[in-house]
């Protein structure tokens, strides 16, 4: 059996001989669009194996029959098409290729689509959260997409460079999601699995960014740095990073990162005394023989006890024990 047959096999969705029962599985999946099937005596023999992680999705598709395809404007993803057999015909806007083994699509999702497949079309979809991948963009440059939206360049050439070694991994995380037990899922490594497959695309593929003037990072405005020192002030048990705490406040992570030291903190600083504000807060509150100074430290993110107390003392000038006492 080839590599198109065997991927994803444990997670098989549908698979269908009826064109609108088909559709509307895919819909679910990617978005609603027309499907119809053209060629004397055409016929389906479709099946659609899925796997969503958390911004991703990584998808095989087979429709077993020669097919017109049109789903109009993506609109809040981007996918990258990777035929493994058979050829497809795709046009996004007013730019169109013939897609193939060699040869990926990644289509704008503010174009419309058209794709027309041949039969023995099998492809490996990598479907990417439109808002997590520009995420990703600003991060890696420093500042907003002002020009506009991530755009790439259609065709994406996979028999050699950083594009065909991007098919590979984007195969072996395919590969790999047929083990029950395996590394990309688990909840502590799938945004890693993640922003590797969505920094190493905006490194292989190119698109209206690459040749931006990246690196060059201009500290966070004062209303985006106090916003962010809120943030963790009123929040200060929340698992913050620097990255998830500047997109909340839109910013890149290095632009809160350089706004903070403006002012003479960092987000390290700034974390570790909310904590400690709110533990010195709670323990001072707590009637006797309630809690104890362990609970409270867990509570509000601080694993290093022994570490926590040096650091509670320095900031109060007592102990946490004593603050409890009191």
């Amino acid at each position: 059996m080839t590599e198109s047959f065997t991927l994803l096999r444990r997670h098989e969705v549908f698979r269908s001989r009826d064109p609108d029962q088909f559709r509307e599985q895919v819909a679910r999946i990617f978005c609603p669009h027309d499907l119809v099937l053209y060629g004397r005596g055409a016929r389906l023999n479709a099946y659609l194996r899925s796997k969503r992680l958390r911004n991703l999705a990584i998808n095989l598709v087979a429709y077993g029959g020669d097919v017109l395809i049109d789903p109009g404007r993506l609109d809040d993803f981007f996918v990258v098409m990777m035929p493994l057999s058979g050829n497809a015909h795709v046009r996004s806007g007013t730019e169109e290729i013939d897609s193939g083994p060699g040869l990926a699509a990644v289509p704008h999702p503010d174009r419309p689509l058209r794709m027309r497949w041949t039969a023995d079309c099998v492809q490996l979809i990598i479907r990417i959260d439109r808002a997590a991948l520009e995420a990703r963009l600003r991060d890696e440059l420093g500042y907003p997409l002002n020009d506009g939206s991530l755009a790439f360049r259609l065709g994406m050439d996979m028999t050699a460079g950083l594009t065909a070694s991007w098919r590979r991994m984007s195969l072996m995380l395919a590969s790999e999601l047929d083990n029950e037990e395996n590394l990309v899922d688990r909840d502590e490594l799938v945004g890693s699995w993640e922003d590797m497959l969505m920094a190493s695309l905006l490194s292989a593929q190119q698109h209206n960014y690459s040749a931006a003037p990246g690196k060059r990072v201009f500290p966070a405005a004062k209303p985006e740095v106090n916003a962010a020192i809120r943030l963790i002030k009123d929040s200060p048990g929340e698992d913050w990073s620097v990255k998830r705490l500047a997109r909340m406040v839109d910013v890149g992570p290095r632009m809160l990162q350089q706004g903070l030291q403006a002012i003479g903190t960092t987000f390290t600083d700034e974390l570790r005394r909310a904590r400690l504000q709110r533990i010195h807060d709670a323990l001072h509150a707590a009637a006797p023989g309630t809690t104890t100074v362990s609970k409270v430290f867990a509570q509000n993110g601080i694993k290093h006890h022994s570490r926590g107390a040096k650091q509670y003392r320095g900031l109060f000038g007592e102990l946490p024990s004593e603050t409890l006492r009191s």
